[in-house]
This record gives C-alpha cells, structure tokens and sequence, in this order.
C-alpha cells in the first residue's frame, strides 16, 4: 500500500489516535509480565508461542489478501530472527533481574544506537545533534548502570542494553534491505520458546497458578502475548503511512514514561534518586532531539511541497 504524499486532516487526526494508542498499550507490557509471577523461563516461552501464533496468523491473513511476501526474508530474515532471539531472551531477563525504571529507561537507548549502527554499518552521515544526544543518553544511562551495579542487579541492566542493541540491529537490517520482516520476529520468539523448552525445566503446571489479584498466570501471559503487544505493533506499524517518522517514534517515549508509573502504582516500586535523574536525562534528550527531528522533517515538506495559496 503506498504511503499518502497528502493526507487530509481527518486522516492525520486519525493516525495521531491510532499512533497513541498503540504507544500507550505498548507501556503495558512490562506490568502485565510482572502479573503473571511467572519464572523467568516460563515468560520467555509462552510469550515467545503467543507472539509466534499471532504474527503467523497475521501472515496468512495477508497472503489471503494478496499479500506475496515471503515468509522467511532471506539473509535479512535469518540475521533479524536471530537479533529477535537473543532479544527476546535478554529483555526478559531484565524484567526478571532489574526494577522496571532501569529496563525502560536503558531500552529507550535503541535510537541512539541504531543512528550508531546505521553510521558505521552503512555508512549514513549522522548530523552533530544526534551525537551530541547520543553522548548525553549514554551518560543518563552510565548513572542508571552506576546504579545497578551498587545495588546489585547490574546483570538485569545488562541484559536491558542488550535488548536495546538487539533492536537497534533489527531498525538497522531493515532500511538496509526494505525487506518485511515481521515473520522472522516470530521465528525468533518461537526459537527463545523452544530454547527455553529445551534448556530448562518449564513446568506448564505453573500456568495454572495464581499471579497478581487471584488471576491465573496464563491469563497475564496470554492477555500480553495474543491482544496487547500484536495490536501494539499493528497501531504503530500504521502510523508512518500518514506522519513523519520522528513524529511516529515521539510515541514510543509513553513506554519510557508511563511503565515506571504503572509499576509504582501497581508495584509500589519506586525508582531511586540516582535512577531518576539518569532518566529524566535521557528522557529529555531523546524528546529534544525527538522534535529538532521532526522540524528538519517538516521543513524539508515545506520546501519539496508545491506553493500554497
């Protein structure tokens, strides 16, 4: 489907809606894994079945509707699967073995990495605001990491950036290539479920138990994996039909925002001063550069659009 060179303003109000929304679901998806008070390894392989089930299901309906991509992308596909994995499995070791403030705010690091990847790997010129942003989220996420390490739990914010590289290296395979790669994020959640089948004791028993408020584990696991992180990916995958991409990624900041507030709420997990300042920083660098994006966006439509009346 090609993307609308002009769109009306009904349709932008539409995809600002749409755009937010999924953002928002998105900010539940740390919570609702705490729910469940599932392990570890039971999280890595009902989530990674659930995921597997729904993008191959939405696969199908778009060969239904004509839809002639491949289900394996080719090299493309076999290094995201392989990203996905590895990603998969460390994002949820940092769920595991790190207060959620420290996961999301590390995460958010992805962009500044994937400008990094996208420099060195493919050779684009990357302008000196995004350095200079890139050194001051590095240095909110060196207090975070501090942090982690006096306390204890410097592996859970380990894994943390590792997921966040292994996003940022599938955001680059894909404009390197243009491919669609949707299903090889399924083989990679299907390949962390059998790993964590195949390497450790999972005990489905466990599925049946109780989680958070008297709900079955299952019922979290199942609510994240099979409505709130597919619509999430299907909301914000139609977003940059109709905005600018630095106006489509201003919504995945709710996640960096929001999630710590749902985990206090929820959790009464409240992050420490030396955390906080870390993320306020690299929240407030992401944004400022989030907009300096989006007006060099908008002012390259303004001089490539025809004169207006």
């Amino acid at each position: 489907m090609p993307f609308d060179s002009s769109p009306s303003g009904r349709q932008i109000g539409t995809a600002f809606f749409i755009t937010a929304l999924g953002g928002l679901l998105f900010t539940f998806d740390l919570p609702l894994l705490r729910l469940s008070m599932a392990d570890q390894w039971t999280m890595v392989f009902v989530r990674g079945l659930l995921l597997f089930t729904t993008l191959s299901f939405g696969w199908l309906v778009a060969r239904w509707m004509g839809d002639r991509a491949p289900y394996l992308a080719g090299g493309a596909g076999i290094a995201v699967a392989c990203a996905s994995t590895l990603g998969n499995i460390s994002y949820i070791g940092a769920v595991v073995h790190a207060p959620a403030a420290n996961v999301v705010f590390l995460i958010a690091l992805t962009p500044v990495i994937a400008a990094t990847l996208s420099h060195v790997v493919l050779g684009e010129k990357v302008h000196a605001y995004t350095w200079s942003a890139t050194i001051l989220a590095l240095c909110g996420a060196t207090l975070i990491a501090s942090q982690g390490i006096d306390s204890g739990h410097w592996i859970g914010d380990a894994l943390a950036m590792i997921s966040a590289f292994c996003s940022a290296t599938i955001l680059t395979i894909i404009r390197a290539t243009g491919r669609k790669v949707a299903t090889s994020l399924a083989l990679g959640s299907l390949a962390s479920s059998l790993i964590a089948l195949t390497s450790f004791n999972i005990a489905p028993s466990t599925l049946l138990g109780t989680g958070a408020f008297g709900v079955p584990t299952l019922v979290w696991l199942g609510l994240n994996g099979l409505i709130v992180m597919p619509l999430a990916t299907v909301l914000l995958a139609r977003g940059p039909r109709l905005l600018p991409s630095a106006d489509v990624s201003m919504f995945f900041m709710l996640e960096t925002i929001l999630t710590p507030i749902w985990t206090w709420m929820l959790f009464a997990e409240a992050p420490s001063p030396r955390v906080l300042a870390g993320g306020l920083l690299l929240i407030m660098t992401l944004l400022a550069h989030s907009w300096w994006r989006l007006a060099v966006s908008l002012r390259s439509e303004d001089v490539l659009s025809p004169e207006r009346s």
